[in-house]
């Protein structure tokens, strides 16, 4: 596998447990450690907005409720996905995808895309993200896509 351009360790999430994951902040904890790639969550709003978030509802790592992808971009906008790590992330939004492109290319580092589709939607949301890596990743190292959901990829 010599023609491999990736590296064989990944900062899961952005920045592993140092920093809110799937955050521009993770990201950059990350990057203050040396990692020259990232793994990280994506799926559609309601609205066709490609942001960060792992889980399906919004509980576990933010001040919001419900399932993140049946709400639009406006609504998610205002979501704090910091403060449920530590104070010092407090108001950490969640981020979009293209916000993230441009953060790997400020630190040099290559993507693992984990697809993570609402149900019902995992066709849909494979398509969009993998047509919005490509354009946004134009003349960097083309993000590694992965995914669960078979129908995504």
């Amino acid at each position: 596998m010599s023609n491999w351009p990736y590296p064989s360790i990944v900062a899961h999430r952005g920045g592993g447990k140092l920093a809110p994951e799937n955050t521009l902040a993770a990201i950059d904890v990350g990057a203050r450690y040396g990692h020259t790639m990232i793994e990280f969550d994506v799926k559609l709003s309601q609205d066709g907005q490609i942001f960060l978030l792992h889980d399906d509802t919004l509980e576990r790592t933010s001040n919001g409720w419900g399932v993140a992808g049946e709400l639009p971009w406006d609504k998610l906008l205002g979501v704090d996905a910091g403060s449920w790590f530590g104070s010092d992330f407090k108001g950490e939004p969640l981020p979009l995808l293209s916000q993230v492109a441009e953060r790997c290319k400020l630190h040099g580092m290559m993507a693992n895309i984990e697809i993570k589709p609402t149900t019902g939607t995992e066709a849909q949301t494979g398509k969009v993200v993998a047509l919005a890596a490509r354009e946004l990743w134009q003349g960097q190292t083309p993000p590694l896509l992965s995914s669960f959901a078979v129908e995504a990829l």
